[in-house]
């Protein structure tokens, strides 16, 4: 080992041990070298990432020392963590819930012979999306011929 290299050790031990004198020793090794993420939903997002990277699971925690969330690939985790995880994953869950309960469920699938109502013809669903808070559908002639477009569902009827 080169001297610079003892000097550098011995150097971070004793700013090491400053801030353990201070009592802020936990702090600085439990959230100060690890990333921070403002919401919980940029750390799910970096986690499944990480997931399908590595394929590990990691967890995801609210620190207590700088309230913002990092992530952890051990299964100790603290249970402030999980507690703060859990309203998220509910939070987020309810959300989707809400969104889907709000708009109206399509009336045909993709593959449902429909007669559009403005041109009088027969047509195929080949995609189901919403337009204005209503369900709406692309269309393509059932011959093949052409391709309708996007029509909301008060245009199409059975066919």
């Amino acid at each position: 080992m080169s001297y610079e290299s003892r000097r550098e050790r011995a150097r971070r031990e004793r700013l090491r041990q400053g801030v353990a004198d201070e009592g802020m020793w936990d702090r600085v090794s439990s959230c100060a070298k690890k990333r921070r993420y403002a919401t919980y939903d940029q750390a799910r997002a970096v986690a499944r990432w990480g997931e399908e990277e590595n394929g590990r699971e990691l967890r995801i925690y609210k620190c207590e020392y700088c309230g913002g969330w990092h992530l952890t690939h051990k299964l100790d985790q603290k249970v402030y963590g999980r507690e703060a995880g859990r309203e998220a994953t509910e939070r987020i869950a309810r959300e989707q819930a809400e969104s889907t309960a709000a708009a109206p469920l399509a009336r045909w699938s993709v593959g449902d012979l429909v007669l559009d109502l403005a041109s009088n013809t027969p047509c195929i669903v080949e995609a189901v999306g919403q337009m204005d808070d209503e369900p709406a559908y692309q269309l393509a002639s059932a011959d093949e011929s052409c391709e309708l477009g996007w029509v909301r569902e008060s245009d199409v009827a059975e066919a």
